[in-house]
């Protein structure tokens, strides 16, 4: 009878390196490897209450948690949705269910997110150039030019 590897009976989970290439914070990355141990590594979905997350990772805060959990889905690792259920025959809030995504979707998203900052660094140096030419050629311009990096 052949075996299953380890990491898929739960005894052990691999944490991708990229994931510390992603510019996260410590609590980002101690929440996204506690989703990585409860995850179902079939169906890389795993449920839990916030505050049992926090438990589990030391963070006291349920505001930390939840923006651990944003700062995930904004770098997008993590795919989440609230989930509902009966109490006493009214709707509420049940835990929350997580997707992990794959690993690749984030060091894509955070690629094309830098070279989106340069492009706009690039402009804004294009920017600045043009406004230093113009007030050494016009020095003695009342309108001599400012910028200031944003709209007037």
């Amino acid at each position: 009878m052949k075996t299953s590897p380890a990491y898929m009976e739960g005894k052990y989970f691999i944490l991708p390196n990229d994931v510390f290439s992603l510019g996260l914070s410590t609590n980002a990355i101690a929440v996204y490897a506690y989703l990585m141990r409860l995850e179902d590594r079939k169906t890389n979905v795993c449920w839990a209450k916030q505050q049992t997350i926090g438990n589990a990772v030391g963070i006291k805060s349920p505001k930390t948690v939840a923006k651990a959990l944003t700062e995930l889905e904004d770098a997008e690792l993590i795919y989440r949705e609230a989930t509902k259920m009966n109490h006493g025959g009214r709707k509420v809030n049940g835990v929350q269910l997580f997707t992990i995504r794959p690993i690749e979707d984030a060091v894509a998203h955070r690629q094309w997110a830098m070279l989106e900052d340069l492009s706009n660094a690039a402009a804004t140096q294009r920017i600045e150039d043009r406004v230093a030419k113009h007030n050494a050629q016009h020095p003695e311009s009342p309108a001599n030019a400012k910028f200031t990096g944003r709209a007037i």
